[in-house]
Formats: structure tokens, C-alpha cells, sequence
């Protein structure tokens, strides 16, 4: 949350999201959107996607699984329980 300025920013990127993911023939099925503080969001997508069969994450960059633990450990294990850790190849752009 602290890269963007308000709700309806948020609720573009999330549009933006949706849009690419269909374009590509995949279905965005979560959003995780960190707030400023402790971070529980990243514990709460990794149970998430420890309950889920198979369903892969994408990430900005790995290090954004730093709040979990190792990042690479990370992947490793999420990778060990058949999720795949997708990096996205192109940044964001910033809306206005």
C-alpha cells in the first residue's frame, strides 16, 4: 500500500492486473496488498497458498518473500509443494 495513493489506485492496479492475467490465459484468483507494518499479509498468502493445489505466485521480485524467511528457501519449499514462484519480467508503471 505505501507505493500507492489511495483505494481507487489500488482498485486500478487490481483492474490492471485481471486484464493481463486474462490476456494470458490465466486467472488472477488473489491480490495480496502489504500494508505498512508487521508483515502478516505475507503469512497469511503463504497458508493460503499452502491450502491451494498447485496454484503458482507471482512476485515483483523475490526478495518480496524476505518477510517469510530466506527468499530462496522460500521458493524452494513453496516449489517443494508444487507452487510455482513466478517473477514478473516488467515493471509496474505507476497510474495516476
Amino acid at each position: 500500500m505505501a507505493f500507492v495513493r489511495n483505494t481507487g489506485e489500488l482498485l486500478a492496479i487490481r483492474r490492471q492486473l485481471m486484464a493481463f492475467a486474462s490476456e494470458h490465459g490465466l486467472q488472477l484468483t488473489k491480490v495480496y496488498v502489504e500494508e505498512p507494518g508487521p508483515p502478516s499479509t505475507a503469512f497469511d498468502l503463504l497458508e493460503s497458498l499452502l491450502d491451494s493445489e498447485g496454484q503458482p505466485l507471482v512476485v515483483p521480485r523475490l526478495h518480496h518473500l524476505a518477510a517469510l524467511g530466506h527468499p530462496l528457501k522460500i521458493r524452494d519449499h513453496l516449489r517443494h509443494c508444487t507452487h510455482e514462484v513466478l517473477i514478473a519480467t516488467r515493471p509496474a508503471e505507476r497510474t495516476c
